[in-house]
């Protein structure tokens, strides 16, 4: 009978020995040819094990035909010797395990998948240590040439620039105005530098108006933080000093305070308020303009196309120029629906205006 058979009854990891001892029996005498010195050593470790295993060899050797038999019983009678001496044999266990240690090499086909895969991991890994590394080095020499400013929506500024230093301060704080002009006739202006610019300012015209209670520092900072797109800020300030009390007596800073937080009210869509507040503000100065852009903005917005345009108008001849006429008249023009849009378009036809974005 060839040990083949009963060598897969005694598993490497549960049977270490016995699968050993099966290996070198099926190496001495599975062969076409028998291997007398595999066999010898064979016959000297099993007259260590014992003689039951002497007998089974001989059973073996002699192609008993109840082997096969033998060795099921044989692994019974070990796995109780495991569960109660915690070992494959009673005697001679040293013995056993250094003349056994050769054949007892060989792993298992998960063993060795287990350990590819460790190696796969360690391969990647050291892999992925050699690439972070190669990054925080090519990141240390750029950073010690560039910098970035996610916040403001740019990157790869030269160190030590005129730039960074601008963008830097204004990553902190305010920046002059002839800063901010440089940057925008540097091709550095974007929506969120002009957001961090104004912003900048309202913050540092409130923190003036909450110290010295100097009023027109209050319609700077309504003002600003409209253009910094914190409409809701800027709420939150006319709710808290409305209806600006501290201003009676003075026409045009209590105009200027109602049309700057109309203007408030209606980039919140709050377009009722907002006309009130620009119909009180144009009752107070009748000759400013600013006061008629409003209404004549939040009219066109709510839908009254024929009495905002009459607003703008009054605009135009109270000094609103051109240019940012038609610069509000098309923002309005290109957010409204398209019943008022031909509405829009006719009236400002009517008048002369044949703008191309009309057509």
């Amino acid at each position: 009978m060839l040990v083949t058979k009963v060598i897969r009854l005694f598993d490497r990891v549960q049977f270490p020995l016995h699968h050993a001892w099966l290996k070198l029996l099926s190496e001495a005498i599975d062969g076409s040819v028998l291997d007398k010195p595999l066999l010898d050593e064979a016959n000297c470790i099993t007259s260590a094990m014992g003689l039951e295993y002497v007998a089974i060899l001989n059973s073996l050797l002699e192609d008993h035909p109840d082997v096969f038999s033998e060795f099921l019983s044989l692994k019974v009678c070990v796995k109780k010797r495991k569960s109660v001496e915690g070992a494959e044999f009673s005697t001679n266990i040293e013995f056993i395990e250094s003349k056994l240690a050769k054949y007892n090499t060989t792993k298992t086909p998960q063993e060795q998948r287990i350990e590819q895969q460790k190696a796969q991991e360690q391969k990647l890994k050291q892999r992925q240590i050699a690439s972070d590394k190669m990054f925080a080095d090519l990141r240390a020499k750029y950073d010690k040439q560039f910098i970035d400013f996610p916040s403001l929506n740019i990157s790869s500024i030269r160190r030590h620039s005129k730039a960074a230093y601008i963008l830097t301060t204004l990553n902190k704080g305010m920046i002059t105005d002839a800063d901010y002009l440089w940057l925008k006739q540097k091709g550095f202006e974007n929506d969120q530098v002009n957001s961090m610019y104004y912003l900048r300012r309202a913050e540092n015209s409130k923190r003036i108006w909450n110290t010295t209670n100097k009023p027109w520092n209050l319609v700077n900072a309504l003002a600003d933080y409209r253009k910094a797109d914190k409409a809701k800020t800027a709420l939150t300030l006319v709710n808290k000093h409305f209806p600006f009390k501290f201003a009676n007596g003075n026409k045009k800073l209590k105009s200027a305070l109602l049309t700057t937080a109309g203007g408030v009210k209606r980039d919140l869509n709050m377009l009722e308020q907002a006309i009130e507040f620009g119909i009180q503000a144009h009752e107070l100065t009748l000759q400013d303009y600013r006061p008629c852009t409003l209404i004549g903005a939040c009219k066109m917005l709510s839908g009254d196309i024929s009495q905002g345009h009459e607003w703008y108008q009054k605009a135009i001849n109270r000094g609103f120029e051109s240019d940012s006429y038609e610069q509000e008249i098309r923002s309005i023009y290109m957010r409204a629906k398209a019943n008022d849009r031909a509405k829009i378009r006719k009236l400002l036809m009517s008048d002369g205006w044949c703008y191309k974005w009309l057509k």
